[in-house]
């Protein structure tokens, strides 16, 4: 990733970024998260620990949804015993903040739901086709992509369910 981040602007600056590393999808991610003052939607494997795991991203989120009675954060987990077994910090916002923040598994019917992606305030995004992967293209201001983004989110999330380890969550 050769772009200077701290210069694009949330639902302004268009242009497709390219991701590959950890190093660049937490830049990204961090970035998008600190400017997003609405929505937020997040699928990932294990809530990749190396991106959405870190003070700064808990941090951003946590300024979002208590900056906006409005604000809203939905998070799709597709593998919940590791997220759990290894705790993350993102699951305790959750918790503490449960009105605001979300988190559901895929339901039986979209087990093979592969992706992740970060939708930030329906302009922004970060997507990668595999989800164990992180090589993938983000841009914050594609709102023709983020349709189709949201699109595919909303059908799993539709149809997700509360995954048991996460009501049960003693922290």
């Amino acid at each position: 990733m050769e772009h200077d981040i701290d210069s694009f602007v949330l639902g302004e600056t268009t242009g497709r970024i390219r991701v590959d590393d950890a190093d660049s999808n937490r830049a990204v991610a961090l970035a998008m998260a600190r400017q997003g003052r609405r929505t937020i939607e997040l699928a990932s494997r294990q809530l990749d620990p190396l991106v959405y795991d870190t003070p700064g991203f808990i941090d951003a989120l946590k300024h979002m949804v208590l900056g906006s009675r409005y604000a809203r954060v939905r998070i799709l987990v597709l593998q919940p015993d590791a997220v759990v077994t290894r705790g993350h910090r993102l699951l305790q916002l959750a918790h503490t903040l449960s009105s605001f923040i979300e988190v559901r598994v895929p339901g039986t019917d979209h087990q093979d739901f592969n992706e992740a992606m970060l939708v930030v305030d329906r302009s922004a995004y970060i997507h990668r086709l595999l989800s164990d992967r992180y090589e993938g293209r983000a841009d914050f201001n594609d709102p023709n992509a983020v349709v189709d983004l949201l699109r595919r989110f909303d059908t799993v999330w539709e149809h997700g369910e509360i995954d048991p380890n996460f009501r049960a969550l003693h922290l």
